[in-house]
Order: C-alpha cells, then sequence, then structure tokens
C-alpha cells in the first residue's frame, strides 16, 4: 500500500512539473517574444527614420562639372538643385560655391556682360567716374589693377554698375546680397547686435556712408594702411541707424595711472596734531562713462572687405527677423 502510495506521488510531482514546464515555454517562447516584438516595434517608432535625400545627387553632379571646368553648366545646376530641394544637406555650401562663382564673374572681362569701356573726361577722377557710372572706387581700382588715382583724360576704364540690394536676417544671421533682385551671394554673419530702440522689421534703409579707420585716423583706399584698416558700411533711415562692420580689433591694455603721494608739508599738518576742524577733501576722480557695447552686424574681416568694395551709396538695406 505504501509503495502504491508512493507511485502515485511521484506521478503527480511528474504531471506538475510538467505543468509548470509547459507553461514557462509558453511565457518565454510566445508571450515573451510577443513583448520583445512589441518592445523594439515601439523603439523603432520613437526613432526617426533619416529620409534619403536626393538633393546630393545633383549637388555630386554638379561638383563633376565644376572639375571639367564646365562652370556655366556647373552654376545652372546648382542653381536648380537649389531651387528643388532648398532644404538640402548640401545647400548650403551650394550657395557658398554660386556666390563665389557669381563673384568671380563679376570682374570677368569676358563673364560680366555689364562690363564696359568708358573714356575719362577733363576734370574727371576716380569719384566723378564712380559716380556716374554707379560703381565705387574701390571697384574701379580692383577691375583695372589701378596704383593710383591719377588718370588722364582720354585714358580707358572698364566700369559696370553696382546695382545691389541687401537682405539681412536677423534670426539666421545672414546677409544675403542681391543683384537686381536675383540672389548673388550669401554671408555668414559672427554676431547681430540690434542698436537699443530699433524694430525689426524697419522701414528700408539705405548705405549713407562708408568708413575705413585705422589707428583713429582714416584711411585711404590706396593708403598701405588700408587693409588693416577696420571697416564698416552705414545704413540709415530717419533715426535709424544700423552698421555692417567687422569684429572691432581688441584694444591694448592700458597701464593703471599711479600717483605717488607728497610728504606733507607742515602748513598741511606734517605734525599730525590736530586742530580741531575738519579739512577739505580732495575730491575724487569722477569714473569715466563705460563704452557703449558696438552694434550691427558683424562679419569676418574678409567679407567685410569684398562688401566695401563693391556696395555703394544708396544701396537699399532691408532688414527682418
Amino acid at each position: 500500500m505504501s509503495r502504491f502510495k508512493i507511485v502515485i506521488f511521484l506521478m503527480a510531482v511528474g504531471i506538475a512539473g510538467s505543468v509548470i514546464a509547459a507553461a514557462y515555454w509558453y511565457y518565454t517562447r510566445v508571450m515573451g517574444h510577443d513583448t520583445k516584438v512589441q518592445k523594439e516595434i515601439k523603439q523603432l517608432q520613437t526613432q526617426k527614420t533619416a529620409l534619403p535625400d536626393p538633393g546630393v545627387r545633383r549637388f555630386d553632379k554638379a561638383v563633376e562639372l565644376l572639375n571639367e571646368n564646365n562652370f556655366p553648366e556647373a552654376r545652372a545646376a546648382l542653381a536648380e538643385m537649389l531651387k528643388t530641394f532648398p532644404d538640402s544637406s548640401r545647400a548650403a555650401e551650394a550657395r557658398r560655391i554660386i556666390g563665389e562663382m557669381n563673384m568671380d564673374m563679376l570682374f570677368s572681362k569676358e563673364d560680366n556682360t555689364a562690363r564696359r569701356d568708358y573714356i575719362v573726361q577733363p576734370g574727371q577722377g576716380l569719384l566723378a567716374i564712380a559716380t556716374k557710372n554707379q560703381t565705387t572706387i574701390e571697384c574701379l581700382l580692383r577691375a583695372n589693377g589701378l596704383q593710383s588715382h591719377r588718370l588722364q583724360p582720354g585714358d580707358k576704364v572698364s566700369v559696370f554698375p553696382l546695382d545691389f540690394e541687401i537682405l539681412i536676417d536677423v534670426s539666421d544671421k545672414t546677409l544675403q546680397l542681391k543683384l537686381k533682385g536675383t540672389p548673388f551671394k550669401m554671408y555668414n554673419a559672427i554676431d547681430v547686435k540690434v542698436p537699443p530702440g530699433m524694430r525689426i522689421p524697419a522701414p528700408e534703409l539705405k548705405i549713407s556712408g562708408k568708413s575705413a579707420i585705422y589707428n583713429g585716423k582714416p584711411a585711404d583706399s590706396l593708403s598701405p594702411d588700408f587693409m588693416e584698416a577696420d571697416k564698416s558700411l552705414t545704413a540709415t533711415k530717419g533715426n535709424n541707424n544700423f552698421m555692417i562692420r567687422s569684429l572691432p580689433r581688441a584694444k591694448p591694455a592700458q597701464p593703471a595711472a599711479t600717483t605717488a603721494a607728497a610728504p606733507p608739508t607742515k602748513e598741511q599738518g606734517g605734525n599730525r596734531k590736530q586742530t580741531g576742524k575738519k579739512g577739505a577733501q580732495p575730491a575724487a576722480d569722477e569714473p569715466a562713462l563705460p563704452e557703449l557695447a558696438p552694434t550691427g552686424l558683424f562679419l569676418p574681416r574678409e567679407d567685410i572687405e569684398e562688401l566695401y568694395t563693391i556696395i555703394r551709396q544708396q544701396t537699399p538695406v532691408e532688414i527682418r527677423r
């Protein structure tokens, strides 16, 4: 009888173990697998799948044309790529290349169709010629390779109009140059600081002044200090003034002024005895007023050099956010 009970007990244990094993297998292989798959699906759903960038292929094709010196087709391909895929990862580089190509074409004798010869008239200097032909003195010097302001009547110089417009985007920190309404070149600013009290967007401003300062003095375009001068363009409209400039050079540290104390004389109380009356205290030096932080759009020096050459007075300037 006892043996029979033992056999029954062992059979019950075996059945229970089989049930537990089957349940464990079902949980790990079926339910557990479903849970793992669901977890992986959720992870994939939370991940942003990178979409293909069709602009890359267009950009690479344009670069191949550049390497083959096929500049007109390369420029057209880049422009079409920007028009079709403006948000491509290669868009910024495409704009940079187009801008450099446009600048080269502007000063090219073959590619600039607006370029023409001008005969210097008696009494005319570079300023008069630049004003009459909607250009700048700096552009005349560069386009003609001139090393002097001196011109003789009958001299022939190449001229072309500089009909640019400037669009400044404060939020993007960019300056876009347009030529007769068509994008010409994009410049990335180091920083933009709007003058206090100036509202953006501002009414259309115009370039009213150009400045080149070296060691606190104006530098002429043919001066040896001209390249090192701090240059700026000033746009104005009513009470609004906005500067396009390079970052100001760091000023050398000024040593603190020290004044040696003179020994007191007898009349000044050299015996250190108190007289019972307080003498008048010397007036303390009034602290100098802090300089106002410079404002405007700050560009790398090579960019402001370029703009200084091709931007003339009365060029329209639009500022927006």
